[in-house]
């Protein structure tokens, strides 16, 4: 009998891969509190003084992430009252963070303006009993994300290096997160669990489209960008994904502080 019987890991994790892509489409219920996010992301700006001009040119792209950082926070079954206002203000504390450690900065002036930032933020989540640990286990979360999007979007010709470089492509960026989420919902996971889950899965991405071909993936994401599915098959090296913005430039020796978390 020639047929592999694969181990239950194994089919379990293919499984789970062609879920996520199955997921595009996925329509996140949270999406109807998007003016609600909106309107709190302004007023922590205002209220705390912050200076997010590197955060808002992300666009949209940051909305996509408030329901997954819920999701991640709410299934660690801590007692936290996760209200919308500390699903905005983890967010961006977390990207803050992120942004920090990749050093992806216009001058000096942004990376200090986006440290003190950090800091401010994490005091206020202190006072909401999300300690300096769940923000630190959060960053890690979402930068596991890019593993996800980068086996995805690498066969369609996009140039991901870190976390940040995914904002430049709002319009792969929000069907992704769609799908990222019904994961984290449907499986439950946390800021515990989702990192090396997502490694796996990033993993069994590369596998799976490597076995169906590029055209696999394809028809799975045509319905939600402009693709010629033929023009890309006859030329795949040509990305297909149109950046939205150009990506900020890395700054050059720019010597970083201690660390900004301390558990």
């Amino acid at each position: 009998m020639n047929n592999k019987i694969k181990r239950f890991d194994e089919y379990r994790l293919e499984s789970m891969v062609y879920e996520l892509m199955d997921s595009f489409d996925f329509k996140i219920n949270e999406s109807d509190k998007k003016s609600d996010y909106d309107e709190i992301y302004n007023n922590v700006i205002s209220d705390l003084k912050l200076n997010f001009n590197l955060i808002t040119t992300f666009g949209a792209g940051i909305g996509a992430l408030y329901p997954v950082v819920n999701g991640l926070i709410f299934n660690t079954g801590q007692s936290i009252e996760l209200t919308t206002e500390c699903v905005v203000l983890s967010t961006i504390c977390a990207i803050s963070i992120i942004c920090l450690e990749e050093k992806k900065f216009k001058n000096t002036k942004q990376q200090d303006d986006i440290r003190r930032d950090a800091k401010t933020l994490l005091e206020e989540l202190k006072m909401k009993d999300i300690g300096n640990g769940i923000i630190k286990k959060l960053s890690e979360s979402l930068k596991s994300i890019k593993s996800i999007f980068y086996s995805i979007t690498k066969h369609l010709g996009a140039t991901v290096g870190g976390f940040m470089d995914m904002f430049a492509y709002t319009s792969m960026l929000i069907p992704v997160m769609n799908a990222i989420y019904y994961m984290i919902d449907k499986y439950e996971f946390n800021i515990d669990t989702l990192t090396q889950n997502f490694l796996s899965i990033s993993m069994g991405i590369c596998t799976v489209i490597a076995k169906r071909g590029i055209s696999y993936l394809i028809d799975k994401i045509k319905n939600r960008l402009p693709i010629d599915k033929k023009k890309v098959i006859d030329s795949i090296e040509t990305p297909i994904i149109q950046k939205f913005g150009d990506i900020i430039p890395v700054s050059v020796n720019i010597k970083s502080d201690s660390e900004l978390i301390k558990d």
